[in-house]
């Protein structure tokens, strides 16, 4: 299993492992911690196919005694999910956001939350069938437990 690094390497700190879809030779880079902003890239070879971009936002105000106490919480914004046209709809952009709701449990992230754009019917089922709630105006939102 060949885990050399595309020749397009941005240089960041990242791990690279096989993306669980469909296509057997896909690899995807993930960060090592977080940071304020969050990136995953899909490859196929050394051909960038797929990526999902996140960046954090401020805790929320804490309103409570018990919120006071308790750690603060981590919250990101899913800003793009994007998928080459010739791989969509074979599961890859639901085996990268699967990736980073993944990687956003391990890092003890408690909230994914962002916009639906394009193709609103169909990414409204996406979203919903991936978990996230949605509101009337097409914000998602994926509370991950923590």
């Amino acid at each position: 299993m060949d885990t050399q690094q595309p020749p397009y390497f941005d240089g960041f700190d990242r791990v690279m492992s096989q993306l669980n879809c469909k296509f057997p030779d896909l690899r995807v880079t993930k960060p090592r911690g977080l940071s304020s902003r969050l990136f995953f890239q899909v490859y196929s070879g050394a051909n960038a196919i797929a990526f999902a971009q996140l960046s954090s936002r401020a805790p929320r105000r804490v309103r409570t005694r018990q919120e006071a106490e308790a750690a603060p919480s981590v919250s990101y914004c899913l800003r793009n999910i994007e998928v080459s046209h010739h791989y969509r709809n074979h599961g890859v952009g639901s085996a990268l956001l699967q990736e980073v709701i993944n990687f956003c449990k391990q890092e003890r992230v408690t909230s994914l939350h962002g916009e639906a754009k394009g193709d609103l019917d169909a990414l409204r089922k996406w979203y919903k069938g991936e978990g996230f709630e949605l509101d009337e105006v097409n914000n998602i939102q994926l509370r991950l437990g923590n």
